[in-house]
């Protein structure tokens, strides 16, 4: 299938829900320089990712996703956790998932988003996305870097931000369901005994244009067990985080805006 082909046709054909990329942003992605910093302790550039983050970048992406009709259900779930850092995880169905949760739920608080490299890509962008939460995923055999992001998680916490992950890794648009992921991004949250909280997109349809409408569901924290190893945490997060989208993702009737089919691989 072409890129821009589903547009079209309305229909994504799909082999592999665990790698298969719909996404057309098509920028590289680029290795992170060993001198690549996921803390911040410069004074000079907080104060002004402060004003970039809560004076601009907050109030008009907020004011994006109320013309764009999202709404929002469940925030009082979000109340035993307001006041700590806490891990996000949520289905990655848009390019725009990343600022409807910082925006729409938590405009107050600082919101990390765990991505891919690509927006480092571009020159200027590149500091305006770290500035707006980026932790950029090092690439596959940077072990310099993959100590510093993993360590980032503890700093993040301690400073009462909260970190968005998406655990299916790819977008796929307008997806109703929620795919299996793996178990690695749970390793953060089981390190750093935070809780986690399944935040899901769904669809609904709109009575003004043909493409849906967008519902986030915040789902109930779920919170480490102390008496459980680290490891144990990272499967129990893991397992009942993905049990708790699905559940999410089921409770409402969605509109279908794109028609999904599994493929078989004959190769």
């Amino acid at each position: 299938m072409k890129k821009q082909e589903w547009k079209k046709t309305k229909t994504i054909y799909w082999k592999d829900e665990a790698h298969d990329d719909f996404n057309e942003v098509g920028l590289s992605r680029p290795k992170l320089p060993e001198n690549y910093k996921y803390e911040r302790n410069n004074h000079f550039v907080n104060f002004f990712t402060k004003i970039l983050y809560f004076g601009i970048a907050m109030p008009i992406l907020g004011l994006v996703t109320i013309f764009n009709g999202t709404k929002v259900k469940g925030r009082k779930n979000l109340r035993s956790v307001k006041k700590q850092g806490i891990f996000i995880y949520s289905n990655h169905v848009s390019i725009s998932d990343a600022f409807k949760i910082q925006a729409r739920i938590f405009p107050f608080k600082m919101t990390n988003i765990l991505g891919y490299s690509d927006a480092l890509s571009m020159p200027f962008f590149k500091h305006l996305v770290k500035g707006l939460g980026l932790v950029a995923l090092p690439t596959k055999g940077d072990i310099v870097n993959m100590k510093k992001f993993t360590d980032s998680f503890n700093y993040f916490i301690k400073k009462k931000q909260n970190v968005v992950i998406y655990p299916e890794a790819h977008i796929w648009p307008y997806y109703t369901k929620i795919r299996n992921f793996r178990e690695g991004s749970f390793l953060y949250p089981s390190l750093s005994m935070a809780p986690i909280v399944p935040i899901v997109t769904v669809f609904r349809k709109s009575k003004l244009s043909k493409k849906p409408k967008q519902t986030l569901l915040i789902g109930k924290p779920i919170f480490p067990k102390e008496e459980f190893t680290v490891m144990e945490n990272k499967k129990y997060l893991h397992d009942e985080c993905l049990k708790a989208m699905q559940l999410l993702s089921s409770s409402v009737k969605q509109y279908e805006y794109i028609k999904y089919i599994k493929v078989e691989d004959n190769n």
